[in-house]
């Protein structure tokens, strides 16, 4: 009779852990958001746009990520910042794509400032860190001010991507904990929108820094930043991982994600490197991606379908075809 009272207790508890444990909703394997860069559309006027959008929304996309809008370091915008001492582009390049967007049903999410000097060893300097907040919280308080009122923006893009290298101390990562959230403190005094990061991890790396130690690192630089997603770059077209490392990066990716309660997507990468060409992959690939990466996120976003599988480059068009039949056999 203990044996039998045992057996229902424990069978009890399975049956409470089971009710206790809703079932995740399948994530579909497609992209509903891709990144553009500014030098590519800086000058597209609204009916350009317009078909750029219709381009994307027969593919199921329905969000465009304007990487950034400034360059912090030329102090170039393209837009009419009124920031000292920085030139704009001569169209107001955030207007028009948030106007389109609006009058088709798309989203934008608005990247913010980017210097190149986020690549060198300004990283570790406390000023350059402070001062690169501080440009980058004016852009949010005029980007709000200015285009706030269009129902297409979306959401906000931090553009500076760590990886495990970025920062290996405490007091490192510390500091860039300290950047994000001040930047991130700020969007959300003046904004609804959610936020959202891509940093990046290099499987070369293993045998210096593990995944355990990715992770730990993760967890300190965004730990309370008020960043909402953290979009993560599965690097294998600029090579740095292959198929076989995603299950791994993005287990104990999603590990940190979920201890600070913050969303973990993928960013897949749509090219592959050719010594030192960029051109787009072949859709067998970025479909192998698509479905292992979807174990583990709550979306995806491409890099970049823009730049890589865009009909209106004739020499991507078969790109474009290819996933856009895909779309149609994983489609919602």
């Amino acid at each position: 009779m203990r044996i039998w009272r045992v057996l229902c207790n424990w069978w009890k508890w399975i049956y409470y852990l089971c009710r206790r444990s809703p079932k995740k909703a399948k994530i579909q394997p497609t992209f509903g958001s891709t990144f553009i860069q500014y030098w590519y559309c800086q000058n597209w006027d609204f009916d350009r746009w317009l078909e750029e959008y219709q381009m994307l929304q027969k593919i199921g996309i329905k969000e465009v990520i304007l990487q950034n809008i400034a360059d912090t370091k030329s102090q170039y915008a393209v837009y009419p910042t009124k920031m000292e001492g920085y030139t704009c582009n001569s169209i107001d390049m955030v207007e028009t794509a948030l106007s389109a967007a609006d009058s088709i049903g798309m989203y934008v999410r608005i990247g913010l400032g980017y210097s190149k000097d986020w690549w060198s060893n300004d990283i570790y300097e406390h000023a350059w860190l402070e001062d690169e907040a501080e440009v980058n919280k004016q852009i949010v308080i005029e980007i709000v001010k200015m285009y706030g009122g269009h129902k297409a923006l979306k959401g906000w893009y931090i553009p500076y991507e760590f990886h495990p290298l970025t920062a290996l101390s405490i007091v490192q990562q510390a500091d860039l904990n300290r950047f994000f959230k001040e930047i991130a403190n700020t969007i959300k005094a003046n904004s609804a929108q959610d936020i959202m990061v891509a940093p990046y991890y290099k499987a070369q790396l293993t045998w210096n820094i593990t995944l355990a130690s990715w992770a730990y690192s993760v967890h300190h630089i965004l730990y309370d930043t008020g960043i909402d997603i953290l979009a993560l770059q599965d690097s294998i077209g600029a090579g740095f991982n292959s198929l076989n490392h995603l299950d791994e990066i993005y287990a104990y990716t999603r590990k940190a994600t979920d201890e600070i309660g913050m969303t973990l997507f993928a960013v897949t990468e749509t090219f592959e490197v050719n010594e030192t060409e960029y051109l787009p992959a072949q859709q067998h690939r970025i479909s192998e991606q698509l479905a292992r990466e979807s174990a583990y996120v709550r979306g995806f976003v491409a890099f970049s379908i823009n730049h890589y599988q865009n009909p209106q480059e004739a020499a991507q068009a078969t790109g474009y075809k290819d996933y856009y039949n895909y779309y149609q056999e994983h489609r919602p």
